[in-house]
């Protein structure tokens, strides 16, 4: 019997994370916005808050995006992606830490796309408290390869 893969927090972090971001960056552009249009004549001399609101905006608009782009697209390879067996070649600790659980590491991997020559690629991988097991070199592990670009590979 198989059971439901449980939730990865580093991922649902991402995604909530892209989301109130993006969410917040848009409402504070458009208050800065706003608050040009409306008074733009009529503003006294002295510090307003466009010069706070609009760059505290664009930055967290940016940011969000980012992580939803990023998670929204493994998740769209996670469901669309091939089947492939990838060897390790070797893991990288990048030295970023997500929810205090998972490291990101940079992996080399031989992908064996059926059909297809081996090729090389290099991933971000948030590994969790047990791949370390499964990230070792010489090791093959599950992945998923885009159909649309085959250097673009994620854990499966």
């Amino acid at each position: 019997m198989d059971l439901p893969t449980p939730p990865n927090p580093g991922r649902t972090t991402q995604l909530v994370l892209g989301a109130v971001f993006t969410g917040l960056g848009v409402l504070l552009l458009l208050a800065g916005l706003a608050q040009l249009l409306f008074f733009w004549n009529g503003t006294p001399r002295g510090l307003t808050i466009e010069p706070i609101v609009l760059p505290m905006g664009l930055i967290l608009t940016v940011v969000g995006a980012r992580f939803l782009v990023r998670e929204l697209g493994a998740r769209w390879l996670a469901k669309n992606g091939l089947d492939a067996q990838a060897e390790v070649l070797r893991v990288d600790h990048t030295g970023e830490v997500v929810d205090r659980q998972q490291v990101v590491c940079k992996v080399g991997l031989r992908v064996h796309l059926p059909g297809q020559p081996p090729y090389d690629v290099s991933i971000r991988w948030l590994m969790g408290p047990y791949d370390g097991l499964r990230l070792i070199p010489g090791k093959y592990v599950n992945v998923k390869v885009s159909p649309k670009d085959r250097m673009h590979v994620a854990p499966a």
